[in-house]
């Protein structure tokens, strides 16, 4: 009785006193409809994993370890434990296949609860953004696919990248170069909306320098406003010795410090130029993130 009057609060502080009565009726009705399986190993023989993933009890509770971290989808899935945190890098490939596990998506979705570690749901959120940007990236079909990772995700495992061709730039994304004028100097300085700013500039230099993908990433991920945002104000590239001057590239990346200017930015933005009139959009996240891409085929 215990239960059912605890059911009962619970139903009628999400859906109302009335419509508590009928969910708390359904459930004692069907109440002997239920099942446990365990899915832990490839070693449980006996096992009907199907009866897990598409079952036929009404109540079906699955407990497992391995098995359903790999990434098997539960239909009509409407709770998940996932306690396991990880005491490792992440890698996004592994993560976004094991968050099949979530359960399809269909209309019971917004009914769907899922209870993990805040660390870990902090590390799977970043890791299907950094998935997402690769993604939209790829989608434009302009240059080279670039990977985000930082100190807690990785893109792939390390023995799966070549050294001799892949490029782990730390920190810094940068974009194909355009013609620089006095009119790129002018949208940076008079614009107070730095949002605004970045859609003008685009407008001036061309989507190729400065991708939608990145505008998209960059209005989701605003956790302090506007300020969010920071423009950095526009830098010869000539005066560094170790830069390749034609490419406005640098091994060891261009930008310097850049918290104490812009304390509550996360999204920095500086154009280089060289004395040919050419400049790159330099783009940088205030997180430690990499971006890794193949320079084989990199502009």
């Amino acid at each position: 009785m215990a239960y059912t009057h605890e059911l009962d609060k619970i139903a009628a502080n999400l859906y109302g006193a009335e419509q508590a009565g009928r969910i708390l009726g359904y459930i004692v009705r069907n109440c002997d409809q239920t099942t446990t399986i365990i899915m832990n190993s490839e070693r449980d023989k006996n096992v009907d994993f199907k009866s897990a993933t598409s079952p036929a009890a009404m109540f079906t509770f699955i407990i497992g370890g391995n098995i359903v971290s790999r990434g098997v989808t539960f239909d009509n899935l409407l709770s998940m434990f996932f306690t396991r945190d990880s005491k490792h890098k992440i890698q996004q490939d592994t993560y976004v296949q094991r968050a099949r596990m979530f359960g399809s998506r269909r209309k019971h979705l917004s009914h769907f609860e899922l209870t993990i570690p805040e660390q870990l749901y902090l590390d799977w959120q970043r890791c299907f953004v950094f998935h997402k940007l690769a993604l939209e990236a790829i989608k434009t079909k302009k240059g080279s696919p670039v990977w985000l990772a930082d100190q807690r995700i990785a893109a792939v495992a390390s023995s799966s990248i070549d050294k001799a061709n892949v490029l782990l730039d730390k920190g810094e994304m940068s974009f194909p170069i355009f013609d620089y004028s006095p009119e790129v100097e002018q949208i940076i300085n008079e614009s107070n909306d730095p949002l605004a700013c970045l859609k003008r500039l685009q407008t001036l230099i061309g989507s190729d320098s400065l991708p939608d993908y990145l505008i998209r990433y960059v209005q989701r991920i605003l956790p302090n406003g506007p300020s969010s945002i920071a423009f950095h104000p526009s830098s010869t590239i000539e005066n560094m010795k170790d830069a390749d001057k034609v490419k406005i590239e640098r091994t060891k990346g261009l930008f310097g410090q850049v918290r104490r200017e812009f304390p509550d930015a996360v999204h920095h933005f500086k154009v280089f130029f060289n004395d040919k009139g050419k400049a790159r959009v330099i783009y940088k996240f205030n997180g430690n993130i990499s971006f890794v891409k193949n320079v084989k085929n990199a502009g």
